[in-house]
This record gives structure tokens, sequence and C-alpha cells, in this order.
């Protein structure tokens, strides 16, 4: 071979070399960019994390305020049933200690009514009964009641005012004290027979005319009543006779079917404690519907928590299949890169001739 012919394949073996060299150099620009543009992905990626980390961090700290605020709500509901079953407690036995009072003081009276004593004829004016009535029923309610939950004269919107309202939620119950008390002394103390039924008819008329009169006054649903009403007699012996069963059946029977409830003073004693008892549950109950809402704020809190976090999982594994998949495809590239510089290198070394010598010879 020629010298020429030698220096143009030397030529052409350093351009093929020098192209090569760009077509690497190209491809490691690519690489290169590629690597910058997932850096920048992770960059964003890492920043987001942070943000949801911090995101984290402020919904720890709310999730630990509430729940610390409602544990202090729970133990106060605890520390509220505890106290209201001991005063339920407390109240059953004062009002059994009452009611065995009352019960004592009742047999005195009818004892006293009986004998015809100074007391039977105190009784004997109307009004001084009805206040006496009217006494007794506003000492019942002192003892069993809160003095928030009743009130004595309790006016209506229009003028008509009744003895007592119980409150019990958002309405109130009517309780008017009757007291008849003539006739059914008349009835007692008849000498024959027929005055005595006369004068028992004419107590039942007397019934029946206060139940109709507290029917008609007192059970009023539109100015905030509920359609039924007690009807109190401070005498138990002068209940015992509405309760019981006459020639045309029970007084008190009566009286139910126009929805007024008689009462004696031991029967308006476990009432009360009912309602006393109603009312306790009505704050525990409302207590527990705080305990609710804040439950179901927690609910909410944590669904509006779990979707973000849904989302930054899903990026922070799609980040990482494409950071594994660039790792690979950068080693491939790499090794594809070696292979082909040792391949040119070992061609270069086989292929290219020995130049000769362009000195002359010592």
């Amino acid at each position: 071979m020629s010298l020429i012919g030698a220096l143009a394949l030397a030529a052409i073996a350093l351009a093929a070399v020098g192209a090569l060299a760009l077509s690497l150099r190209a491809r490691e620009n690519a690489v290169r960019d590629a690597a910058r543009e997932t850096s920048s992905r992770l960059d964003l990626l890492l920043a987001e994390t942070a943000s949801a980390r911090q995101a984290s961090e402020s919904v720890d700290r709310r999730f630990g305020e509430l729940r610390h605020g409602l544990e202090e709500r729970v133990q106060g509901v605890e520390k509220n049933l505890a106290e209201g079953q001991k005063t339920v407690a407390e109240h059953l036995g004062q009002m059994r200690e009452k009611i065995g009072m009352v019960f004592e003081a009742s047999q005195k009276i009818e004892k006293l009514a009986t004998d015809m004593t100074r007391l039977e004829d105190l009784l004997k004016p109307p009004k001084l009964r009805g206040t006496l009535g009217e006494t007794f029923l506003e000492q019942a309610l002192t003892q069993v009641l809160p003095a928030s939950c009743w009130k004595m004269q309790y006016r209506f919107p229009d003028g008509v005012t009744v003895d007592a309202a119980i409150f019990v939620g958002e309405r109130c119950v009517s309780v008017d004290s009757k007291f008849p008390l003539d006739n059914y002394r008349r009835a007692r103390e008849a000498a024959d027979e027929s005055e005595g039924k006369k004068a028992l008819r004419d107590f039942q008329g007397d019934v029946r005319r206060h139940v109709e009169t507290i029917r008609a006054k007192y059970i009023r649903p539109e100015c905030g009543t509920y359609d039924f009403a007690l009807m109190y007699i401070p005498a138990e012996a002068v209940y015992c006779e509405v309760a019981g069963d006459g020639e045309e059946g029970a007084l008190a029977d009566y009286a139910l079917e126009r929805r007024v409830v008689p009462v004696s003073p031991r029967l308006l004693y476990a009432y009360l404690a009912t309602v006393a008892m109603g009312l306790r549950g009505l704050e525990l109950q409302e207590s527990a519907r705080d305990v609710q809402e804040k439950l179901a704020d927690l609910a909410r809190l944590w669904e509006r928590v779990e979707t973000p976090f849904e989302k930054v999982g899903a990026h922070l594994s799609n980040a990482q299949k494409q950071y594994e998949e660039a790792t690979r495809a950068v080693g491939r590239f790499g090794a594809k890169l070696e292979g082909i510089a040792e391949g040119a290198a070992e061609r270069l070394e086989t292929e290219m001739p020995e130049l000769p010598s362009l000195l002359p010879p010592a």
C-alpha cells in the first residue's frame, strides 16, 4: 500500500472516531438532560412530600387537640354520670323518707277528719282549703325538683293562671290543686244511706266539674303544655274515693279519658321523682350529643386528610418507579458506551497500518 493510501485510511479512521465521539457526546448530553429532568421531578416531589409532612404534622396536632378535648369531655360526662347516679340515689332515699312522712301525715289528717277535730273545722272555708292545697303542692315541688324546672301561679299568654307548671324539655305540665272536701265529708257523716248516696253523687259531680275545668283551661298544647294535666288532691282519703269504683265507674277513669291525671301526695312525689330522673337523662343526653358531634368532626377531618395522603403515596410510588427505570437506563447506556469505546480502541489497534518513517535513515 502506498503512503498516500495509508494516509487516506488513517484520515478515514480518525474521522470515524471523531464522528463516534460526537455521537457519544450527544448521547451523553441527552442522558444528562434526562437525569436533570428526573432530578427536578424528584426535587418537586420532595418539596410536595415536605409540604405534605407539614400538613400531616398540623393534622396530628389538630388530632391531638381534639383527642385531648374529647377525652376531657368524656371524663366530664363520666363524672357527671357518677354524680348523677349518686344524686338520684340520694334523692330516692330522701323521697322514700318523705313519702313515709307524707303517708303518716295523711293518715293523721284522715283520723282528724273522721274525729271532727279542730283542723277539720279549719278546712271548712273553700278558699282556705285551696290555699292549703297550693302550699302542699309548692312544698312537694321544692323538695324534689330544681327551682328552674317549675313555677307556681304560671300565667298563660291570655292571662289564665294555673296553680303550678312543671317544665320538661320545651313544654310544661299543668298542675292544679283541687280539694273537694264538703260533699266528701257529708257522704262520710250521713246519718242514713239515701243521704249518703246523694252526698256521694254530689261529690262525684264536684270532681267531674273540676276535671272538665282543668281539661278546658290548662291543657293547652298551643301554649306549650303537654296534652295532659295533673289534678293534685292533697288528701289521700279523698283521692282513694276518686280512684275507687262507684256506681258509674271510677272517677279516675273518667278523668283519664279527658287526659286529666288525679294524683295524691304520694303519687305526686313518685311522679316528680320520675320527672327529676328524666331531666337528668336529658342533661346526659345533651352531653352525649356533644361527644357524638366531636367524633363526627374527627371523622370528617380524617376524610379530608386521607385522600391527600393517598395522592402523595401514589406520587412517591410513581417517582420511585421512574427513578428506578432511569437508573437502569443510565446503567445500560453506560455499559453500551463502554463497549463501543473498547471496540473502537481494539479496531484502531488491529486495523490501522504502521505508518512509514518519513525521516531518512541515520
